[in-house]
């Protein structure tokens, strides 16, 4: 039996709402609320069923433009950051644009700017930056804003994880191997990262041990897997007074392993070396490397349901959350030397 596909032979004409709804069997209101994410009149899971499949074999696609002028909404949400090709804010792009899809939304990816905002190009945005920092950014706008960064949590409008406790916890874990001269590896933070979370928690844990802190600081480079490495191999020139390494990110412990083997110090045997948001590098080092797990990927897919949520709700504040980490435990570290 043939399939009747409810279109016109006019070339590139775009199957409608009313197209959908003949093949599907139902009205086009029901068709509107199930396309657009309306679950405030329940709909059997068979007819959503029935009518998404009439709308992928027909090749529905929206009309964003009129969409637009019909609710007042770009149904676009914008996620800001400095840090393009960063490979931890990699890890947050692809879970938001699930979340979003599922809700009928689109991700726009953007520098920073309240420009995109002013101008009403979207309905709302995420940002991975400290609130605290970009309050003043965004105040007179109307328009619901939610941040996903490593601060202390959790605060409003904000899911966040803490990076001093997630630093903490890395000490905690080298303590245990038995380590008692721990290195942090922390690069080229402004105001030698005095106010770094990740500085703070290394210092509190090392100091809660009874150990002294033994923190590395460099500006040598804009590269951060070099500037590990610099950092390294200056340290490496004098007395090696430390049998572990704790690395802000993963670039910095990579720098760190690589000036590490060529100077002959073999990881973990004679030095252990922990690294900071667990990317996909870490496990292709060599050795591959333990490293913090930062929940930035569950934090963007529930940064962008609440921003939603704030959205269709009609309110411009988001409910805060902490999430916690764990360590990835790979090869890179061992027991201490006695």
């Amino acid at each position: 039996m043939q399939t009747l596909k409810y279109r016109s032979d006019r070339p590139n004409r775009r199957t409608t709402l009313a197209d959908v709804a003949r093949a599907a069997g139902v009205s086009i209101a029901t068709v509107s609320r199930v396309l657009n994410n309306k679950t405030n009149i329940p709909i059997a899971p068979a007819t959503i069923r029935k009518i998404r499949e009439a709308a992928t074999r027909l090749e529905y696609h929206p009309n964003l433009i009129a969409r637009a002028l019909a609710t007042q909404r770009t149904s676009t949400i914008a996620l800001f950051t400095k840090e393009m090709v960063d490979p931890h804010f990699v890890q947050m792009i692809q879970p938001v644009e699930a979340a979003l899809r599922k809700r009928g939304y689109h991700l726009a990816l953007c520098s920073e700017t309240a420009g995109v905002l002013a101008e009403g190009r979207v309905d709302g945005a995420i940002l991975l930056a400290n609130p605290n920092a970009r309050e003043d950014l965004f105040k007179g706008l109307s328009l619901p804003v939610i941040y996903v960064w490593g601060g202390p949590g959790p605060c409003p409008g904000c899911v966040s994880w803490d990076d001093a406790e997630g630093m903490a916890m890395a000490v905690r874990y080298l303590v245990n191997l038995g380590h008692r001269r721990i290195a942090g590896l922390f690069g080229d933070y402004p105001d030698n990262g005095s106010r770094s979370p990740k500085v703070e928690g290394y210092r509190r844990a090392i100091s809660q041990a009874g150990y002294e802190p033994n923190d590395w600081f460099g500006c040598f480079t804009d590269d951060q897997f070099e500037n590990g490495y610099l950092i390294t191999r200056q340290r490496l020139a004098g007395r090696r007074d430390w049998t572990a390494i704790v690395a802000r990110n993963d670039y910095l412990a990579l720098g760190a392993l690589r000036a590490l083997r060529e100077a002959g110090v073999s990881v973990p045997e004679q030095v252990s070396v922990v690294g900071y948001n667990d990317t996909e590098m870490a496990r292709f080092a060599d050795p591959p490397l333990t490293s913090v797990l930062t929940p930035i990927a569950e934090a963007g897919a529930l940064a962008a349901i609440h921003l939603v949520d704030s959205i269709e709700n009609r309110r411009t504040s988001v409910q805060g959350m902490g999430l916690p980490m764990t360590i990835t435990e790979r090869m890179s570290c061992a027991i201490a030397e006695r």
